[in-house]
């Protein structure tokens, strides 16, 4: 929130609020990945995980300063990490229970789903990118995309979303890959569940 404040004849806005209000983002993205974004423009304090009266993913990100605040709203709305969604960023105050998309695009959106053979892998160093996963991961069935997610300044984030041709291909990679250990790092890796849910619109 602004707060106005008068110096001699100069008026300018004082930043007040401390927390952001965060939509459209994909079903893959958990409190743990959001933290990790946020948590890299500003001391994050709490995040708060629910869903809109429509059915959709949304986040509320309390800071510790209103600077912080303001920079990460000004950083990421828009931001695509690599999951297909464009964040909407805003500070809560001016949310007043509305969705990234109408009551009558979300119907028509419901065709657009996901038809599953996702996997998500977390505890990935620098050292692994789109090319590195797909050497690593590409032997256990037809790897048809990898995205790497990643920060405002484009540095990973410490997790990728790696799409197979069929949902058994993924669930037995899940299976065979998690937990090892490549380069001193243990890797997680999991089955996205294959849940019917709209892609939201973009920014």
């Amino acid at each position: 929130m602004y707060a106005a404040a008068s110096f001699t004849t100069t008026s300018r806005p004082i930043l007040t609020s401390t927390e952001l209000h965060v939509t459209n983002f994909s079903e893959w993205i958990d409190e743990e990945v959001l933290h990790e974004l946020f948590g890299r423009i500003g001391r994050v304090m709490q995040i708060v995980m629910g869903r809109c009266v429509y059915g959709y993913r949304e986040a509320y990100v309390s800071f510790r300063s209103a600077m912080d605040t303001e920079e990460a709203h000004l950083q990421l709305n828009g931001w695509d990490m690599g999951d297909g969604f464009a964040l909407r960023v805003r500070h809560s105050y001016t949310v007043h229970g509305g969705a990234p998309v109408s009551p009558a695009e979300f119907q028509r959106l419901q065709t657009n789903r996901f038809l599953g053979g996702y996997v998500r892998v977390s505890g990935l160093g620098q050292s692994f990118g789109a090319v590195r996963l797909r050497e690593l991961f590409g032997t256990y069935g037809l790897l048809r995309d990898v995205s790497v997610l990643r920060d405002q300044d484009r540095e990973p984030l410490g997790w990728a979303i790696l799409r197979y041709q069929s949902d058994k291909q993924a669930l037995f990679v899940s299976r065979i890959m998690d937990n090892t250990v490549v380069d001193d790092t243990r890797l997680k890796v999991v089955k996205l569940s294959n849940q019917l849910l709209p892609f939201t619109d973009a920014v």
